[in-house]
């Protein structure tokens, strides 16, 4: 697939998005916490870039608004484009990584991880032709890292499948000492499942928390035996956590996929996913007292102080025996935390929003997911459900202005939809269904994503990639035309520039990789500074807006 990259005016990069599976990202996290540069803005997952004030709804109307670059890759692409410190980090289907130039799309560096896996092998064609790296990577902003898992042989190009973690250098792709790590081993709550990388696609995003790299894994085509594995593996390359969604030596089912959407974090410790339909829970289960075989289910997993997982908390829908039946995986939704400091109430102040493949769209509770038929009449306790509104093959992302809003494309195909954040008549969270698009969207549409100012009015745009099937192997680059800056120094250095759009964002830092930058001006229609800080022998980098 082509990603697609949309940045504001700049003299470096501040937005990327990733066309067909993949949503956008900026060079930092969003308004909710992230322990690193990842997929969807933050660990909550929201999708929410709230410091993009140059982006604005009349700057992408405009007509400077056009094609910068196009710059040719090799491989799909599936995992969401980072930004980073000057660099736009791509990662492809081919087992190739580039670090490209996010001004121009001139390549810095690519590197081949080594034969990707082909699809041909197994007989799915789910993703074809061939499966390097699929799920999104994360960058350790504290160490310039970048950690991806890919896909390939033990030996050659044939035979036996094997999973590795890389951790890269972002400036120089260089691996670090340590790695690559090879994805092996048994579960640690299941002693008779032992990881099978033939059979096993790592699909949804990673999470870096606590010094460790989490990843998740469902199946190719439902091809047995598959499960739901989470691996964590320390910066270090040791492997820590060997989680599994199924008991037993043969049982299948209960995948983690989400649509591409990464593991939700809100905390040190606690890691939420979803699982796909097969041995879902069906008698009534408190939320506390998790079974060993979780499918169609959100399960809270806690990090033990071992550094093995540990489920301690989960919700499965009422009818799941149907969903089974049907293959309507709850999973097929990657879910999103909600930013508490914007949503919930004194009862729920923590909130998470999910869908899957029957359509419903669920609130939920992330401190007392809800179990199992624990309502009356054996329905599901949660804090609210609103549907069917169809099928969901995708993750949703979150705008907290105005009230609250929720953005998800019901692609079985059906249309993009928004729903509204509020309460009900007895002061409990709800959800509303308040538009639809008059088109539909397919499968092969992106995850949405918004910018915005911060939570003000008007400033908020929502992007979606709309049923693009380009596999010619490009990264497109979509802005205004680049700022033109003119720096001169006297007594002070002295800064102007044209071009862009207002307002404007300066920053200085002391090094190229912008460490610790110093904003000298935020939200300023000004075209020109005066810096009064350079001393003989000083230099510093600027950085615009």
């Amino acid at each position: 697939m082509s990603p697609i990259f949309i940045r504001s005016s700049m003299v470096r990069s501040s937005l990327a998005v990733s066309a067909l599976a993949a949503a956008s990202i900026v060079a930092g996290s969003g308004s909710a916490r992230a322990s690193g540069i990842t997929n969807s803005a933050d660990d909550l997952r929201t999708g929410w870039y709230s410091d993009q004030q140059s982006l604005t709804p009349q700057l992408v109307s405009s007509g400077p608004f056009s094609q910068v670059f196009s710059t040719p890759i090799t491989g799909q692409v599936y995992a969401q484009p980072l930004v980073y410190k000057g660099s736009l980090i791509v990662a492809t289907e081919a087992n190739w990584v580039y670090r490209i130039d996010p001004e121009n799309g001139n390549i810095f560096w690519s590197k081949n991880l080594g034969p990707a896996w082909n699809a041909s092998d197994i007989g799915c064609g789910d993703l074809t032709p061939t499966i390097g790296v699929t799920g999104t990577p994360v960058i350790d902003d504290t160490t310039d890292t970048i950690y991806l898992f890919s896909k390939s042989y033990e030996s050659g190009t044939s035979g036996p499948a094997i999973y590795y973690v890389h951790a890269l250098d972002v400036f120089t792709g260089g691996e670090r000492t340590g790695f690559p790590v090879h994805v092996q081993g048994t579960a640690q709550n299941n002693p008779n499942a032992t990881f099978d990388p033939t059979k096993q696609l790592q699909r949804p995003g990673l999470l870096l928390m606590d010094g460790v790299v989490y990843a998740a894994f469902g199946g190719h085509c439902d091809i047995t035996v598959w499960r739901g594995w989470i691996f964590g593996v320390s910066t270090s390359g040791q492997i820590k956590a060997r989680w599994v969604s199924r008991s037993g030596s043969t049982n299948s089912g209960a995948a983690v996929w989400h649509s591409g959407g990464a593991l939700v974090s809100d905390g040190p410790g606690r890691i939420f996913v979803s699982t796909g339909n097969g041995g879902s829970p069906t008698s009534p289960i408190p939320g506390n007292m998790p079974p060993a075989n979780l499918g169609n289910s959100i399960v809270h997993l806690q990090v033990q102080p071992d550094g093995t997982l540990n489920a301690v908390d989960f919700f499965t829908p009422y009818n799941a025996s149907t969903l089974d039946t049907f293959d309507q995986d709850l999973g097929s939704c990657g879910p999103t935390g909600l930013p508490s400091q914007y949503f919930g109430t004194p009862a729920h102040p923590n909130l998470m929003f999910t869908a899957g493949k029957e359509g419903y769209v669920y609130l939920l509770d992330r401190d007392s997911l809800g179990g199992c038929k624990q309502a009356a009449n054996g329905r599901d306790n949660v804090v609210d459900r609103k549907g069917n509104y169809g099928g969901v093959w995708s993750h949703p992302a979150v705008w907290p202005g105005d009230g609250g809003y929720f953005y998800l494309p019901h692609n079985s195909p059906g249309p993009f939809r928004i729903y509204k954040y509020g309460l009900d008549g007895t002061g409990n969270p709800s959800i509303q269904l308040v538009a639809s698009s008059s088109d539909n969207f397919g499968l092969s549409s992106s995850a949405p994503v918004v910018t915005s100012d911060g939570t003000t009015s008007g400033s908020a745009l929502v992007w979606i990639v709309r049923d693009v099937g380009a596999r010619d192997g490009h990264v497109l680059s979509f802005g205004p035309p680049v700022i033109n800056l003119l720096v001169t120094k006297s007594a002070d250095v002295h800064l102007a520039w044209s071009g862009g759009n207002a307002p404007y964002r300066l920053r200085r830092a002391a090094d190229a990789r912008f460490t610790s930058p110093v904003v000298l001006l935020d939200h300023s229609s000004a075209t020109s500074f005066d810096d009064p800080v350079l001393g003989d022998g000083n230099s510093y980098f600027y950085l615009l807006p």
